[in-house]
């Protein structure tokens, strides 16, 4: 009865309600085994998925009303840890204006490196041995931003993004960004560079050593955490990144690089909690020195029929504070896998990764080791 009465509710609304409004999305799970050095674990798991609605309107003279909400959810009955997943509106989502001159959204939006970037990372996973999540990290959503894309000129296109800092409060590490990107693309090369300023936070983060065993650990400093010889700063953030590459004819070959300066949260979650600690302190660090890295990832991949095997290099090098580099603070890591498209919107995956880890908290994360296969279908 219900579902008669919401049929004749719907055919009852004026067509007009339902024009230029998408619906799309992509339904994402796998099995995935984890090998941490210390505990080995079976995990069914939710590899991103999401769900999107967008529509646009034409108000003349070549001007759109562009809208777009999309929104992630864990298909496995949680949320992935640290993702905002089944909050509405957790993933790219805004209002806008688009013509000639360019295309202007406000709201939740993705940064250049999110959406424009990051073809060097073509996996689907959970745990970070099986993708390059510690590569990409910083490929995001912006909340509170405006961002302006040119209209792409001869393949050439630009954008620029301003996030507001609205946490005001005393311990935050809410930061003002500004974003430009550029790119380049034709006949399946590409090229594309991100430039990323982050202002100054209001709380530090740092390394503390520990005064029986010497290793470090990570955390905030309002945490109360030991400061024997810790290392702390707030500083502000400038962040490098370019990818180039090849995309076509059956073949993906893709290099990115990228460099960054500022405080010690640069570095992400996982470099900083699975490599940093544990790591070895050296006395030679100023403690009010700048943290710098340099990372470089590598992905080739060939689709033969319906098969695409892939593979992927990646590495960090030694953590460098004032110029002084931190022993075992170091990472590798190598992918290898293959996709198999049954059909134009569903595929199936498996992968195989292994993240060398030269510190690790207590030498309990040693070469994080994992194989997971998934399933994607996109809508």
């Amino acid at each position: 009865m219900k579902k008669s009465l919401i049929a004749l509710l719907v055919a009852t609304l004026p067509a007009a309600a339902f024009a230029d409004v998408t619906i799309y999305g992509k339904i994402k799970g796998g099995v995935e085994y984890v090998d941490n050095g210390s505990t080995k674990q079976t995990n069914i798991d939710d590899l991103g998925s999401r769900i999107g609605f967008k529509g646009k309107e034409d108000l003349g003279n070549g001007l759109k009303a562009i809208w777009q909400v999309e929104t992630g959810f864990g298909i496995d009955g949680q949320s992935r840890t640290g993702s905002s997943s089944g909050t509405f509106a957790s993933r790219n989502s805004f209002v806008g204006l688009q013509s000639e001159l360019g295309t202007v959204r406000l709201g939740n939006v993705s940064n250049f490196l999110d959406s424009d970037m990051g073809i060097v990372d073509s996996w689907e996973y959970s745990s970070d041995a099986l993708g390059l999540s510690i590569f990409t990290r910083d490929g995001t959503r912006l909340k509170n931003s405006v961002r302006y894309d040119l209209p792409s000129i001869a393949g050439f296109s630009a954008a620029l993004q301003y996030g507001t800092k609205e946490d005001k409060s005393k311990n935050t590490q809410a930061r003002e960004t500004t974003i430009v990107g550029l790119g380049y693309e034709n006949s399946g090369f590409f090229g594309k560079y991100a430039y990323t300023h982050e202002s100054k936070a209001n709380s530090s983060v740092g390394l503390f050593e520990d005064p029986i065993t010497g290793k470090l650990t990570v955390a905030d400093k309002a945490d109360g955490q030991i400061a024997h010889g810790s290392i702390v700063n707030a500083t502000a953030n400038d962040k490098h990144r370019l990818e180039v590459g090849y995309n076509a004819n059956n073949l993906l070959v893709a290099f990115g690089y990228q460099q960054q300066k500022g405080g010690l949260d640069i570095l992400g979650t996982t470099w900083a909690n699975q490599i940093i600690n544990g790591a070895n302190y050296s006395s030679t660090i100023d403690a009010n020195g700048k943290v710098k890295t340099r990372e470089y990832a590598l992905t080739a991949a060939y689709t033969i029929g319906a098969f695409t095997p892939k593979f992927t290099y990646a590495r960090g090098d030694k953590v460098e504070i004032s110029s002084v580099k931190l022993n075992d603070s170091q990472y590798s890591q190598y992918v290898l896998g293959v996709d198999y498209a049954i059909s134009k919107r569903t595929t199936f995956g498996a992968q195989y990764g292994q993240i060398d880890v030269k510190g690790g908290l207590n030498n309990a994360n040693k070469d994080l080791k994992a194989f997971g296969v998934n399933m994607i279908h996109a809508f």
